[in-house]
């Protein structure tokens, strides 16, 4: 992740007469604790079957590729949507994996989110909304795969107004984010109930270390008392 928890101040800095740095939260869905993993991630993909599953809609296990696969997520998609997943190749290379974590009746929610390229977002368009239907003719679910949302670039570069940036950075290609799945951890879980950046990096830390389980058996888990 790129997240790192604050260094506590030095002895010298708690006597000094700098203001003291502005509190972090409270996170929630309106205003998520955002973070990344620093490292892109080749994800596989696998049809999967999952209970629950509303009609029309195929679950997709997103696992990150290598000696060491680790089911990182699970999300559900309508058909169409995912056969284009597969037709385009939209996963044929390696991903920046974002998410976004908020405080929730005492637990942890939030999403991950893969950042699929302009390029590719655009293959999965074709494929799922050919150029000669008519827009009238567009079914609900080709939405999902539009280009009509603010990009990845757009969305943090409204937080800074730097006039010195390079040209190339202006001319690099916009990225969308896919979400991939969702986080959970239940309040009785929780290892740093006084610090939500913590607890986050520590789940996240779990995830991808192949350490965390299904939110359904952990709350049979919970249930029966089990650690």
């Amino acid at each position: 992740m790129s997240w790192t928890p604050p260094e506590p101040p030095d002895e010298a800095d708690e006597s000094s007469d700098a203001p003291a740095p502005e509190p972090h939260g409270p996170y929630t869905r309106e205003n998520p604790l955002t973070f990344l993993v620093p490292e892109p991630i080749l994800l596989r993909l696998e049809r999967v079957d999952r209970p629950g599953a509303a009609p029309g809609e195929q679950p997709v296990a997103f696992t990150r590729a290598g000696p060491d696969e680790v089911l990182l997520a699970v999300n559900a998609y309508p058909s169409p949507l995912v056969d284009a997943f597969f037709a385009s190749d939209a996963f044929g290379e390696p991903v920046i994996v974002v998410g976004a974590a908020w405080e929730e009746d005492g637990g942890v929610r939030g999403e991950l989110s893969a950042l699929l390229p302009e390029r590719t977002m655009r293959a999965i368009q074709d494929t799922v909304s050919p150029e000669d239907d008519d827009d009238e003719d567009t079914e609900p679910w080709a939405a999902s795969a539009t280009l009509g949302g603010t990009s990845y670039e757009e969305a943090v570069g409204d937080e800074e107004d730097d006039e010195d940036e390079d040209d190339d950075e202006d001319d690099a290609e916009p990225h969308f984010p896919l979400v991939i799945g969702a986080v959970l951890r239940f309040p009785e879980n929780r290892k740093f109930p006084g610090d939500f950046e913590l607890e986050v990096d520590d789940l996240m830390r779990s995830i991808l270390e192949g350490r965390a389980m299904d939110a359904g058996q952990k709350r049979i888990d919970n249930l029966l008392g089990e650690t």
